[in-house]
């Protein structure tokens, strides 16, 4: 099988999202980008990720085109495709629903960040991609011009987006910046919430890239 243990991997991730409530039944979608070949591995449409083995994830090149799987890849796809042939440095996607980021979602202005976490790993508030119907192209085209070079972007009346140079890394973004999608909701019902600087906020960010974690 081509890429088995990619496929698993992919598998594990949509398997925790759904675990930890980032995704509400299939509504969601997660890829890589193998390094050597230059393959995606994407999930299936529709099926239960507690369900799914490595045959289920289909492979594809970056323009779409399958190149091992039976089955029918997620209705997302041509985001995921778009995002890796406009960043060469993505190597992981995931697409959430979770409830405060997707609630942040709705809103034109974005979602300030407020945690230092947040700050840590995005480096930036979030931005709103235009809305546009799931599984277009024209989906494709808006939010993977709002993403830029950031590592997440809100998508309106839908959801959000995370990117990383590994799976794991775009699924760790998602997690931390849901968290804080939460607290920044609380924050604004408290009262006036401490906005951190942009400045600070990529310095934070450059901080943890240089210095958090083990010495590979």
């Amino acid at each position: 099988m081509l890429l088995e243990e990619q496929r698993k991997l992919v598998i594990e991730t949509a398997q925790k999202a759904s675990l930890e409530k980032l995704v509400p039944l299939t509504f969601g979608n997660f890829s890589l980008r193998d390094e050597k070949t230059g393959y995606v591995c994407i999930t299936p449409s529709g099926m239960p990720y507690g369900l799914l083995v490595p045959e289920d994830i289909v492979v594809m090149d970056v323009n779409g085109n399958i190149i091992e799987g039976g089955r029918k890849p997620s209705i997302e796809t041509p985001l995921h495709t778009s995002i890796y042939r406009k960043r060469p440095d993505v190597f992981g996607i995931v697409h959430t629903h979770s409830t405060f980021l997707t609630a942040w979602s709705c809103l034109e202005e974005g979602m300030p960040c407020i945690t230092s976490e947040a700050a840590s790993l995005a480096g930036g508030n979030l931005r709103t991609a235009p809305f546009a119907i799931q599984g277009t192209e024209e989906l494709a085209e808006v939010t993977s011009e709002a993403l830029g070079n950031d590592k997440a972007v809100l998508m309106a009346n839908h959801g959000a987006i995370f990117v990383g140079s590994t799976i794991v890394k775009a699924y760790e973004v998602g997690a931390i910046l849901e968290e804080s999608a939460k607290v920044a909701y609380l924050a604004y019902t408290l009262g006036k919430p401490n906005r951190i600087s942009e400045q600070i906020m990529k310095a934070l960010e450059k901080t943890t890239e240089e210095n958090y974690g083990q010495d590979k």
